[in-house]
């Protein structure tokens, strides 16, 4: 489809989605109403799905004198609840933060103002920054390498064994995953790489992973160690997270280092926003979670138009008046895997919390130097022995505290300045 001639097209789910990244505006808004229309057209399947996994939980928790729906995630990310509350606190207070982000990322796209289809669009005009397999190498070992010569081992030991299977190719699936060391075996990364920025940013995530996994497993048994990575319960979301994230910012670190062009510089703040705005979508996904529970609670019927409300409502407690939404949109709760898991619940606030984590312990770095190495590799050995309140404690922060989370906040408002300075 172009925007100078629109043209009907049957495509299947997977093309459609893939459709809602496309440069051309009207394309993904075409992509984006016709998917959340449908969905929505189902609207009442998908409202008796998360009705009756809302109220079976509800009878869990007061079989097992949970004291609220949120406890068993909790318990899996060996956390407390007030440690949580001070993180919700904090990200809800800061939603105009992520607002001042979203109105910069319009301007860069020479919008009026953001459109729900646009929060993921390439930026136009934007220079090709292509990479190569070898270049994709060069740079992830070059941006670990500077953290510290040792700490970028696993990394190269990963290219050196060729365990890396980039290359894309018919009937290989989708998606970007690393399967762990194991009793001194080296691990293993599933991608496909284009010559996209963000296919750099994926492959250093992940041997971000891969990086984690090679300290912890040479320092735990498998039984605090969370090898298996099969159940939410084997490693705690809220600490899984921090090597590969860790690894995004030394790659960006080393990307706005080398260019003096704001046009590429502006492309890779915007990605880096983009992937950590995370905690603010994942902040809304709570907050919509905990209120189909209050309605239940209140004697409410979750019906599709209730579920919608309350997700509208929860949407812009979040975003507020800084994207314009279409009314295909309220659906889009609908399409959310993880609210439909029964058994594993409030799934997507351990994103909040990795994210806030993780810029906090890159701040630390920034202060700290070649004195923060020792630290952050006994945190990274410690897998599953020891708390996330502990593995903070490891660095010298404490997660506890109810400021804790401005730290991490901090640093994402850095990246919004250097991206307002140059936002024009």
């Amino acid at each position: 489809m172009s925007s100078r001639k629109l043209r009907r097209k049957t495509v299947s789910l997977g093309e459609a989605y893939g459709l809602t990244f496309h440069p051309d505006r009207p394309t993904r808004e075409s992509a984006a109403k016709s998917i959340y229309g449908l969905l929505g057209k189902d609207g009442e399947i998908f409202a008796s799905a998360l009705r009756n996994i809302c109220n079976d939980w509800l009878n869990v928790c007061d079989t097992r004198k949970y004291p609220s729906p949120m406890e068993a995630s909790l318990i899996a990310n060996d956390i407390d609840r007030r440690t949580i509350d001070n993180l919700m606190w904090t990200v809800e207070k800061n939603t105009g933060l992520y607002q001042q982000y979203l109105r910069l990322r319009a301007k860069v796209m020479k919008l009026p103002k953001l459109g729900s289809h646009d929060l993921f669009a390439p930026i136009p005009n934007a220079p090709k920054m292509k990479f190569n397999y070898e270049t994709v190498r060069t740079q992830i070992m070059k941006a670990y390498s500077r953290f510290d010569e040792d700490y970028a081992f696993a990394v190269r030991d990963m290219f050196a064994r060729n365990h890396i299977d980039s290359t894309p190719r018919i009937g290989k699936g989708n998606g970007a995953f690393c399967a762990s060391w194991l009793e001194g075996k080296t691990a293993y990364i599933l991608i496909n790489l284009s010559e996209a920025l963000i296919d750099v940013y994926l492959l250093a995530h992940e041997l971000g992973h891969a990086t984690h996994a090679y300290y912890y497993t040479r320092s735990q048994t498998i039984l605090n160690c969370g090898v298996s990575g099969f159940s939410a319960r084997d490693f705690p979301k809220i600490v899984a997270e921090t090597g590969s994230i860790f690894g995004e910012l030394l790659l960006t670190d080393l990307l706005l280092s080398q260019t003096a062009s704001n046009e590429e510089r502006k492309a890779i703040l915007c990605g880096v926003l983009d992937s950590a705005s995370v905690m603010f979508r994942a902040t809304n996904l709570a907050i919509f979670e905990q209120s189909l529970y209050d309605t239940i609670k209140h004697g409410g019927y979750l019906d599709y138009r209730t579920i919608c409300k309350l997700w509208v409502a929860a949407r812009n407690k979040v975003s507020g008046d800084a994207i314009e939404y279409f009314d295909e949109d309220e659906a889009r709760w609908t399409d959310v895997p993880q609210f439909y898991m029964p058994n594993f619940r409030f799934y997507n606030y351990p994103y909040t919390y990795a994210q806030l984590f993780v810029y906090a312990l890159y701040r630390q770095y920034l202060e700290e130097g070649k004195g923060f190495v020792p630290k952050f590799k006994k945190a990274l050995s410690a897998g599953c022995s020891i708390s996330p309140v502990e593995i903070g404690q490891i660095v010298g922060l404490d997660v506890t505290d109810v400021h804790f989370w401005e730290r991490g906040l901090k640093q994402y408002e850095d990246f919004v300045i250097e991206l307002e300075k140059i936002a024009v």
